[in-house]
């Protein structure tokens, strides 16, 4: 399993990149009204803390549902 040590977020792009644009104008056309997107971020993959998406933005995912426990991407145990 890789390890992140990314230490603070790396934005390569501007927010949303390309890619995540593209990607997100096809949820438009394909995807019902129902769901909703609160913001155009498309996650390519997570581990730790680290959420990065389809551009190679890295970001820290500070998010947990309701009575849930964040425990990262990929947790271990």
């Amino acid at each position: 399993m890789p390890t992140n040590t990314l230490t603070a977020p790396k934005i390569r792009t501007g927010l949303p990149g390309p890619n995540a644009r593209r990607i997100v104008e096809s949820d438009e056309k394909f995807i019902s009204p129902s769901y909703t997107r609160p913001y155009p971020m498309v996650a390519r993959q997570g581990c730790g803390i680290v959420v990065s998406d389809v551009d190679g933005n890295g970001f820290f995912d500070f998010s947990a549902g309701i009575a849930v426990t964040s425990t990262g991407h990929c947790h271990r145990t």
